[in-house]
């Protein structure tokens, strides 16, 4: 049965705490911090043994971190999602539109959780590329068809790496999510904004979550969505899509803890 080692609070520990506490424990190395630390957004680690679990969350405690040794299969998946294009804010309710544009009406106390932030993405890029035949004796062939130019098309594909704007908002008892990439979708996203949309994506896209937050207040809402309410100069940092969506998990395992009877 594996077990993972979770956070009591979303505090990230520093190099330093994981480097001291990752000594002595089998299959961890200093090295592993780095990486382990980078994307540290609740959950720790996965996958370990009862007995090597409380090892490490001993050492992690006596550096100060604070943490839990739990059996993966309470940390809840992530819930089946919806990919939105377009989305309006209303006192009312939130209006969302499916691919065909049709709408319907969500009332404001079904959003569970808010997330959203800035996410490094990998994408494939598809490439067309042109090159002239190699020559060849055609003095045979028809005239016609030997003055007809010569021309292979290929296509690869290459991978980019974007920062997107994330935003994902799950509803009640965790049975949906509406996941949107703001950037992708601008040109629908924020028509509903009218005379308050602007030119910058960004802005826009605090405009969105704040509205969000503003008619949800019982939501809860990660780090990133916290720096978008607040109107902070940037937007928070993911430093890798796993990060982003471990914060989800972690938050609604300590939601489901909550709802628990004691």
């Amino acid at each position: 049965m594996p077990y993972a080692v979770v956070q009591k609070s979303l505090e990230p520990p520093s190099r330093e705490q994981l480097e001291n506490a990752f000594h002595g424990i089998p299959g961890l190395a200093k090295v592993d911090a780095i990486i382990l630390g980078r994307d540290a957004f609740g959950i720790l680690v996965k996958g370990f043994s009862l007995e090597r679990a409380t090892m490490l969350q001993t050492s992690l405690a006596s550096q100060g971190v604070e943490t839990e040794v739990v059996d993966e299969a309470e940390l809840p998946p992530l819930p089946q999602f919806k990919n939105v294009n377009r989305l309006e804010c209303t006192p009312e309710a939130l209006v969302i539109y499916d691919p065909l544009n049709r709408s319907f009406s969500l009332e404001w106390k079904n959003v569970m959780l808010i997330a959203a932030g800035r996410v490094p993405m990998s994408e494939f890029k598809r490439v067309r590329t042109e090159a002239e035949a190699p020559a060849y004796d055609l003095s045979n062939l028809d005239r016609g068809y030997r003055q007809q130019p010569k021309i292979l098309v290929d296509y690869s594909s290459h991978e980019e790496r974007h920062e997107r704007l994330m935003l994902e908002i799950v509803l009640t008892r965790a049975v949906l999510r509406y996941s949107i990439t703001a950037d992708k979708v601008a040109h629908l996203l924020f028509q509903y904004l009218g005379e308050r949309r602007t030119r910058d994506v960004l802005q826009n896209f605090t405009l969105l979550v704040q509205d969000l937050t503003k008619y949800a207040p019982q939501a809860t809402v990660n780090r990133g969505a916290h720096f978008f309410r607040e109107n902070a100069t940037e937007p928070f940092p993911y430093p890798s899509k796993n990060a982003f969506y471990e914060e989800i998990i972690w938050l609604l395992w300590k939601l489901k803890r909550a709802s628990e009877p004691r």
